[in-house]
């Protein structure tokens, strides 16, 4: 999970990756539990074994989502997994701090994949793939887009069914897929909330309401966004 190209801190960037040959990544309710787990934990200068708060300390999902942090490599603003890749728009706080993430991102969810599943070789399809984001219009844009992807799941034409279907069937399809940050979005207390740095974005949403104004407007494919 390695790359030369040089990240900036203080920019902000669309991270994605999926499983080698588009293979499935997350297999189970606890793979991705282990990967939102893997987003907090990850997300530090101080290394931390999951296993070791898992297996040792036997410390909860919820406790280990609750664990103090200091020291953060990068801020995320919003993410979704999805059954064969992933989505992170992240915005980098020290330096080669978004490699130093996604290196112990990648490394553990991969080791702990390749153990659990008794396989060897490489899970993702190569190096993480990046885009920074100077436009202010696509970064609000990339939250809409981020946080429908799983409408790819349930409703696979669904972008080409914009103004012939009610949004409401759509989002209510939303608000029962739990592995993304919609839900911390739209109001939803739950200990996943502490992943987000909401702070270090624009603040695009400054209400529930104005984030599923925002859905709704995306998902009726207003123009103005």
């Amino acid at each position: 999970m390695l790359r030369e190209a040089a990240f900036v801190p203080g920019e902000y960037y669309h991270i994605y990756n999926r499983g080698i040959d588009k293979r499935i990544i997350f297999k189970s309710a606890y793979d991705y539990r282990r990967f939102i787990m893997l987003l907090y934990v990850a997300n530090s200068e101080k290394p931390i074994r999951l296993d070791d708060l898992i297996n040792t300390l036997h410390k909860k999902y919820e406790e280990i989502l609750n664990l103090p942090k200091s020291n953060p490599l990068v801020s995320i603003g919003a993410w979704c997994l999805m059954p064969n890749h992933f989505h992170i728009i992240i915005r980098e706080e020290i330096e080669n701090g978004v490699t130093k993430f996604m290196r112990k991102l990648g490394v553990g969810y991969s080791m702990y994949f390749n153990i659990k599943y008794q396989r060897t070789g490489s899970l993702f399809g190569g190096v993480f793939k990046s885009k920074n984001i100077s436009d202010d219009r696509y970064l609000k844009h990339l939250f809409g887009y981020i946080s429908l992807n799983p409408l790819d799941l349930e409703f696979p034409e669904w972008e080409g069914l914009i103004d012939k279907q009610n949004p409401k069937v759509w989002t209510d399809f939303l608000k029962k897929y739990q592995y993304s940050s919609y839900f911390d979005y739209i109001g939803v207390n739950r200990v996943e909330k502490n992943i987000l740095n909401k702070e270090a974005f624009p603040e695009y949403f400054s209400s529930t309401e104005e984030f599923e104004d925002f859905v709704e407007s995306y998902l009726s494919f207003n123009s103005t966004l």
